[in-house]
């Protein structure tokens, strides 16, 4: 990444390929999973109700990234966005929402990368582990 680190506070990282490329601030993660529900006859109580379809929308209030990768990451390549809400440091939660793509945004260019404003894209999955 760019010896240069954006003015902002970090709530969360972004990745390509593991790599820190660059960092966002006021992170929303929302969940939708479309339900699989299925009725007996003369019931309106589900005998089957199971998760089906699950799609991880992701906002960002402001986001940095390292120009080196800003063609890829506007392009359309898929990024991870890892929020670490107790901070960095080894033990310590991490939460990633995997194979982001990008689908709006504003954005506004300096010198050493590429500055984004109401970020907004959808993953594919989330894990939750600890930071090492």
């Amino acid at each position: 990444m760019s010896a240069t680190t954006p003015v902002l506070g970090k709530d969360a990282v972004i990745q390509v390929d593991s790599e820190d490329v660059g960092y966002a601030k006021g992170v929303t993660v929302g969940i939708d999973v479309d339900l699989i529900k299925e009725y007996k006859i003369g019931s309106n109580t589900p005998a089957v109700l199971e998760p089906g379809n699950q799609s991880f929308s992701v906002s960002i209030d402001k986001m940095w990234i390292d120009k080196t990768y800003a063609d890829k990451v506007l392009g359309g390549t898929k990024v991870s966005v890892v929020v670490r809400p107790e901070g960095t440091g080894s033990g310590k939660t991490e939460i990633t929402i995997n194979n982001v793509v990008l689908n709006s945004w504003e954005l506004s260019i300096d010198q050493d990368g590429v500055v984004m404003e109401s970020v907004e894209g959808e993953g594919d999955s989330l894990t939750f582990g600890t930071q090492t």
